[in-house]
């Protein structure tokens, strides 16, 4: 009889035995199965990210290459590029997985704030004078006097950075005049001291002022693809309607938008009319925004081209990117 229990016993234990070493097997079965599926999880993520990254940029090299194909002799809202809608379905037909979402600005639409001192180093009047107008919109809430210090401090600072640093060769300024102190990239604007985060990238639901000014062209507005705000304060005192018919005939083709004086059709010839020197009708910059989506993954690059003053073509010159 106590043979038997013991044999009993041991049986006992090795039933608990087998059964702790099958849970431990099972546990480490679990954590490695769930460990291989984040992995892949990861993996496919990480493809996915690559191609939605790889369609994004395609997006501007695509845009590129078009805006170089197209022949027209002016640039406005009533082209193909400007509806982002139909110029990244054009773009889509094109691949076979994912798609990429397009939108092109034109940085040539508008103020050229790098153009507010002249290659001599003087004030340009006219930029000044729009800058002025253009900030002393309902839109910023600045009074007059605040928007001439903003101005005069952006104008100072572009003057006092040009400043040739001592030891420096100068034969080569000396031999060739440059521009005074140009702004290489936006997020200088807010060392003048003058323009505040918020004014210059804008608040929620509120745009800023980099939407209306640009680093990049040769100091003329494209009147047909300056924004409203813009086309306000190249029109001091234009009524809302005005602006409206102008916008309109625009976007429709209706006026003969190769002409930079066009806009007489819709205004006549009343004084708001702006300096020629300040419009044109055609583009040389812009900005493209192409983002990429493949599965959940969703990459966004952007792209500005400007026009070579050799070839006219226009060429990649910046391209950043954010997931």
């Amino acid at each position: 009889m106590a043979k038997m229990i013991k044999k009993s016993g041991q049986r006992g234990i090795a039933l608990i035995v087998v059964l702790c070493m099958t849970s431990i097997m099972v546990a480490a079965a679990v954590q490695m199965i769930s460990q291989t599926r984040r992995e892949i999880t990861e993996t496919t993520n990480l493809r996915d990210g690559l191609q939605a990254l790889y369609l994004a940029r395609s997006g501007v090299a695509f845009s590129e290459a078009s805006l170089n194909a197209e022949k027209t002799n002016y640039d406005g809202l009533d082209q193909p590029w400007a509806d982002a809608k139909t110029w990244s379905a054009r773009f889509n037909a094109l691949i076979e997985e994912g798609q990429s979402y397009i939108v092109i600005e034109d940085e040539t639409g508008k103020i050229p704030i790098n153009f507010l001192i002249n290659k001599d180093g003087a004030e340009n009047a006219e930029i000044r004078n729009l800058l002025v107008r253009f900030l002393n919109l309902p839109e910023w809430n600045l009074t007059e006097e605040q928007s001439g210090i903003i101005v005069d401090s952006i104008k100072d600072w572009m003057i006092s950075n040009s400043q040739p640093s001592e030891g420096s060769d100068s034969s080569d300024t000396e031999s060739e005049p440059q521009r005074k102190g140009p702004f290489r990239f936006p997020e200088e604007i807010l060392k003048t001291g003058a323009v505040s985060r918020d004014l210059l990238y804008g608040t929620a639901g509120k745009p800023g002022l980099c939407a209306y000014v640009t680093l990049y062209g040769k100091g003329k507005i494209n009147i047909n693809t300056a924004p409203g705000p813009v086309l306000m304060a190249l029109f001091p005192g234009i009524s809302k309607d005005t602006l409206e018919q102008i916008d309109f005939s625009r976007r429709r083709g209706e006026a003969k938008l190769d002409d930079p004086a066009w806009y007489r059709q819709v205004i006549g010839t009343s004084g708001l009319n702006p300096a020629s020197e300040l419009i044109m009708t055609r583009s040389e910059a812009f900005r493209i925004t192409s983002t990429g989506v493949l599965g959940s993954c969703r990459r966004t690059v952007t792209g500005i081209l400007e026009k070579d003053g050799k070839s006219e073509k226009f060429k990649l010159r910046f391209l950043y990117g954010n997931s």
